[in-house]
């Protein structure tokens, strides 16, 4: 799969030699960085999950993520969208996250005392005193997310990766050390409540030392506020209503089905998104910034679209997939037989890895090129699909809802698709063509792989260190066959996810930030 073509030498690619070359390393540089951390944190979060689905039941997970779901909206809603705001205003001067500090704390605190308020109607709606009492607690957390948003903005808007490489793995510790000892003690649900908080309390104090700003709200002015705002409305109705999307399985199973099952498909969940996670996290975190200074050059930026387009895609169908042969035996297995339905929902959330993460591209994209009014609009699509499939699915139990949510992102990808060919002048026809490929070869990966683990493996069936290595191994033959695949289909993608890949490993660093510069002039 071909991108586009060069003509020849053009006369003002000719006065700006430098521009792409430092954009390109810049770009890889940091997805490198970014991804290493993320894989970290999560390294380190996977094994809170670990200890904590042993230490503590189902019911107890289910209480704290319904408790949890007014502090959630909050946090959107006090964010008021300064954070992509900061970012995307590269100019401005100490005005704009003066500003954007002030603009978030005194909403931070309303927010609070609204969520305070409305935590015995929490408890009413889901039947549970438990819960009611948690999400007063858990009122407090969402004033101290909104503290540390400015200068998180801003490591990102410097293109810094200590956000990655140090603040989130050492709150993800924090988090690990206050949940094992907090569970163990017997807390059940308030040991998640504590070990939030940790988290939450470390994460301010490394950004704010990381960040090496100091506010001085004398600076803020309600000209830059009404800018920001101007700006920020969009990015974050679109982010309530993209909450509100994610909240109404918890609020369907919650109230409908039990704590129990709401516990499994948190943890499915969990699994679930952690490829998506990875891809979010790991590139968007860099292409925002990135595409933002991009945006006034159009070609270079629609090469730019296309090349993360097909890198995403690549890394996501197969990363999602993956789960359909092997959710269940994954589940049981590492997390112990009490999670086995959390394993066939987990198989129903498989292709939502790899919509949204289209859905997700397209995000920043509009962020970068100050075309945020389509967040909302696609939101709202999402919010209109799930609301209607989950309610029809609810008699299914969790795994009809989560294959509910599958089939939502389906249309929200179609419509990111849409989005950005407005944007940016592509094609449609181009853009679909980035992605059937590795959907394709994923596809064919899932089926070869669920024949070969019923028929000849049975993993999930033998001792729990046999069963760990037959995993490893099926996933390393779901690699192999994946990869075997999209070599068939379309070589010239599998060239380009190694020149992706290649810059996880430190040796091959230096090597992989020319290699996408080969690329382009080579195409």
């Amino acid at each position: 799969m071909s991108g586009p073509t060069s003509t020849g030498p053009e006369p003002q690619a000719a006065r700006e030699p430098a521009a792409p070359p430092s954009m390109a390393r810049i770009v890889v540089r940091g997805v490198s960085l970014a991804g290493i951390g993320y894989v970290l944190t999560q390294g380190i979060t996977l094994v809170s999950y670990l200890v904590l689905a042993r230490l503590i039941e189902p019911r107890d997970f289910g209480h704290f993520t319904a408790a949890i779901l007014i502090a959630g909206l909050g946090t959107l809603i006090g964010d008021t969208g300064m954070a992509a705001a900061v970012v995307q205003r590269q100019n401005g001067g100490e005005e704009v996250p003066n500003t954007a500090f002030v603009s978030t704390l005194a909403s931070g605190a309303i927010m609070m005392i609204l969520a305070l308020g409305a935590a015995p109607l929490l408890g009413l709606f889901f039947h549970s005193h438990e819960v009611e009492l948690i999400a007063a607690v858990m009122s407090g957390w969402l004033l101290l997310r909104m503290v540390e948003i400015v200068p998180q903005a801003l490591l990102q808007r410097r293109l810094s990766f200590v956000r990655r490489m140090i603040v989130d793995p050492l709150a993800a510790v924090a988090y690990l050390v206050v949940a094992v000892i907090a569970g163990a003690s017997g807390l059940g649900a308030w040991a998640l409540v504590l070990a939030t908080y940790a988290g939450a309390v470390v994460s301010a104090a490394l950004a704010w030392t990381l960040a090496r700003w100091r506010p001085r709200p004398r600076l803020a002015s309600k000209r830059t506020w009404r800018e920001l705002a101007r700006f920020g409305r969009p990015v974050v109705v679109g982010d309530l209503i993209q909450r509100g999307v994610e909240e109404t399985p918890v609020a369907g199973i919650g109230r409908f089905i039990g704590a129990g099952a709401l516990g499994q498909y948190t943890y499915a969940l969990r699994v679930a998104t952690q490829p998506l996670g990875l891809i979010v996290n790991g590139i968007a975190y860099v292409l925002l910034p990135s595409f933002a200074r991009l945006a006034p050059d159009r070609r270079r930026l629609r090469a730019a679209v296309q090349r993360a387009l097909r890198g995403v895609c690549s890394l996501a169908f197969p990363a999602g997939l993956i789960f359909v042969p092997l959710g269940v035996p994954a589940m049981t297995v590492v997390f112990g037989a009490k999670w086995h339905q959390a394993g066939y929902a987990l198989m129903a959330l498989s292709v939502s890895c790899g919509a949204l993460s289209i859905a997700a591209l397209a995000t920043e994209i509009w962020k970068a090129t100050g075309r945020v009014g389509f967040l909302p609009r696609m939101h709202g699509l999402a919010l209109g699909l799930t609301v209607a499939l989950v309610a029809a699915a609810l008699p299914l139990g969790v795994v009809g809802v989560c294959g509910a949510m599958s089939l939502a992102s389906l249309g929200v990808a179609a419509y990111a698709l849409w989005g950005m060919h407005v944007v940016i002048d592509i094609r449609v026809r181009a853009l679909a063509s980035e992605v059937w490929a590795p959907a394709i070869a994923a596809a064919v990966m899932a089926a070869g792989l669920y024949a070969i683990d019923r028929v000849i493996i049975h993993a999930g069936a033998h001792t729990v260190p046999l069963d760990l290595v037959l995993l490893a191994a099926e996933a390393l033959l779901g690699v192999a066959i994946y990869l075997s695949a999209l070599r068939l289909i379309a070589p010239g993608t599998t060239a380009e996810l190694a020149g992706l890949v290649r810059p996880l490993l430190p040796r091959f660093q230096l090597k992989a930030a020319r290699a996408p510069l080969a690329g382009e002039q080579g195409r």
